[in-house]
């Protein structure tokens, strides 16, 4: 008889951690639910990333005389095109170390970068910190408003870079971004940026 009390205290103990862990399951399938849901919203009105495959980027349109002296040049956006051979591979490895650490082994989202500014910003009580690899910057330059700091665009983005890494090899991709990116004073691209600041394209 004297053994009967902690017997039921265990059983009711016992009880009591189905209910958490079902409790728990049940957060866990509306969370998932719940996501699955919001990424078929947001993939529903995502731009086709086949519109690449023509993607021909504004350049600079150069003037010159009968002599062959350049007299002018105009652009909305000033690019000098460069392919992926043309690209140094110092300058392949300082962008991807500063932008893009995983670059070769991820497929377009990088998610333990992701977890890791999350908890930072979180401790620092701010956005103090991005985590967008250069598939992820690519995706959101070409297709979506970059004035947009939604979570919906976040998402947008991030279901683009499996797209565009799906479809395209990592040369290829690099190669979209550093003809792409933004690099101030109008410049489009490192070697726009490049000659523009050292007079070195």
């Amino acid at each position: 008889m004297l053994s009967l009390p902690p017997i039921t205290l265990r059983l009711r103990g016992w009880k009591l951690i189905d209910r958490v862990a079902i409790a728990f399951l049940l957060l866990c399938s509306i969370a998932l639910g719940a996501g699955c849901g919001l990424l078929f919203v947001y993939a529903s009105d995502l731009p086709e990333i086949r519109a690449l495959e023509t993607y021909r980027p504004n350049v600079v349109t150069e003037i010159y005389a009968d002599d062959g002296q350049m007299v002018g040049s105009f652009a909305l956006q000033r690019r000098i095109l460069m392919t992926y051979e043309q690209c140094p591979k110092i300058l392949y490895s300082a962008v991807s170390s500063i932008e893009d650490q995983h670059f070769e082994d991820h497929w377009g989202i990088d998610f333990p970068r992701i977890a890791g500014a999350a908890y930072r910003n979180l401790i620092k009580g701010r956005r103090a910190e991005g985590a967008s690899t250069i598939t992820m910057q690519l995706a959101g330059n070409l297709f979506l408003d970059r004035s947009d700091r939604s979570f919906r665009r976040k998402m947008q983005e991030m279901l683009l870079s499996l797209q565009i890494e799906r479809r395209y090899t990592k040369p290829q991709i690099f190669t979209m971004y550093s003809n792409q990116v933004y690099l101030a004073h109008g410049n489009y691209g490192f070697a726009a940026a490049s000659q523009f600041y050292f007079g070195k394209p």
